[in-house]
């Protein structure tokens, strides 16, 4: 039982990063923290869940890059307003926002406005990956050095 528990386990964290980074609202952090509380491997742990919440921001973003502004506008009324207060210019401070994609409510909002402003899949790609693997990092130390207690 104990295999069957840890077999499942990863794609299970991976299927919860990847959706929290969509535009579902998910606390990740929570189900990391409680990976980790359970002495899953670490180094496993930060690697699925980097990869799936970076993946997950990457679809959001191809999903403004790629997507009719008819539709977008159809399921994503609200955060299409929110993107036009944030910033006009995206593709002058694209990887900022890429990299600050981790923030909660605005994530979303920057990687639909990188989308929508057509900034570089390749820089987009870098620039998330490095700030998930930044944020998760941070939660990784605050864990192990018992600042934060679960």
């Amino acid at each position: 039982m104990s295999e069957l528990l840890n077999t499942l386990s990863y794609p299970t964290l991976f299927l919860v990063c990847l959706l929290s980074s969509t535009l579902l609202p998910l606390a990740s952090e929570l189900f990391v923290l409680s990976f980790l509380n359970f002495d899953f491997n670490p180094f496993l742990v930060l690697f699925t869940s980097t990869l799936a919440n970076s993946l997950g921001s990457i679809t959001t973003y191809l999903l403004a890059f790629l997507g009719k502004k008819e539709i977008l506008e159809r399921y994503f009324k609200n955060s299409l307003k929110k993107i036009s207060k944030v910033d006009k210019n995206f593709n002058h401070f694209g990887a900022f926002y890429a990299f600050f994609s981790f923030l909660p409510l605005f994530g979303d909002i920057f990687v639909l406005g990188l989308g929508f402003a057509k900034y570089s899949l390749l820089k987009t790609c870098i620039f998330i990956g490095l700030g998930k693997f930044v944020r998760y990092f941070c939660l990784f130390l605050l864990y192990f050095y018992e600042i934060i207690k679960f």
